[in-house]
């Protein structure tokens, strides 16, 4: 008799050799296929507000998960950081009790991704941008660098950060970061183009890592014209605007 533990709704081993290839569905993953009935699913989570984890249960999980008493409603609030007196629209995205926010650059001339000579991958300066504006505007609300983590589908996009902000608040590709968590997390989808052309978020096991590191504070950056044009990512934009706080960046300046 053996137990195995794991969660096949996310991200799988990374598989770089073509001869391994037909790896990349796990042994966890063809047990549960074979024998759904010797299958337990873990359905209380220790770890993030309840209002960050309603859309992955739902999406995910047939709505199963269900937060712990001590975990369910923890802001940032509990953290005794300062309220955010920076004005609009950085005051809204950053309030201490609303842990799910999205920033909509739908509305910006400026929102676009772009691709580097020689590279498959993607960066967005916009969005950039904007992480380092609400990273910085976080310490000085008093949230330690520690715990804060920046995720983003793309390594372009990851270095194109990390040339912003240094090396003092960790940045990380959503695949490198499956495991981990951190008190706020702020992420950028990084996509927005004329085609509605999402690349590998629609991978939906990476968008499932991707939501679900925060414990306290789930800040998305993203270009909801582009990201609608996939199902999965139209009703997550629904369920903020409906259960969190959704915000039209307008033309607020961004340096």
């Amino acid at each position: 008799r053996f137990v195995l533990a794991g969660d096949h709704k996310q991200l799988p081993p990374t598989i770089l050799s073509e001869e391994a290839k037909e790896l990349s569905e796990t042994l966890f993953e063809k047990l549960i296929e074979l024998y759904p009935d010797k299958a337990k699913m873990l359905e209380i989570q220790y770890r993030m507000n309840e209002k960050l984890m309603e859309f992955p249960s739902r999406e995910f999980y047939n709505g199963k998960i269900k937060a712990d008493e001590g975990v369910k409603e923890i802001t940032l609030s509990n953290l005794k950081v300062r309220e955010p007196f920076f004005g609009e629209p950085w005051d809204s995205i950053l309030k201490r009790e609303e842990p799910l926010v999205f920033v909509d650059t739908a509305g910006r001339g400026d929102k676009w991704e772009r691709q580097r000579k020689g590279s498959t991958s993607r960066e967005n300066p916009l969005e950039a941008l904007l992480v380092k504006e609400i990273v910085e505007r976080l310490l000085r609300m008093g949230v330690k660098e520690e715990w804060i983590g920046i995720i983003t589908p793309y390594d372009d996009q990851v270095d194109l950060i990390r040339s912003l902000i240094g090396e003092e608040v960790e940045v990380h590709s959503v695949d490198g970061y499956q495991g981990r968590e951190k008190e706020v997390i702020v992420l950028s989808f990084v996509r927005s183009n004329k085609n509605g052309d999402l690349g590998f978020l629609t991978d939906l096991r990476r968008l499932n890592v991707a939501l679900t590191r925060a414990k306290r504070k789930l800040i998305a950056v993203g270009d909801s014209k582009t990201l609608s044009n996939h199902s999965t990512y139209k009703r997550f934009l629904e369920f903020v605007k409906r259960y969190g706080r959704f915000i039209r960046l307008g033309n607020a300046e961004i340096h």
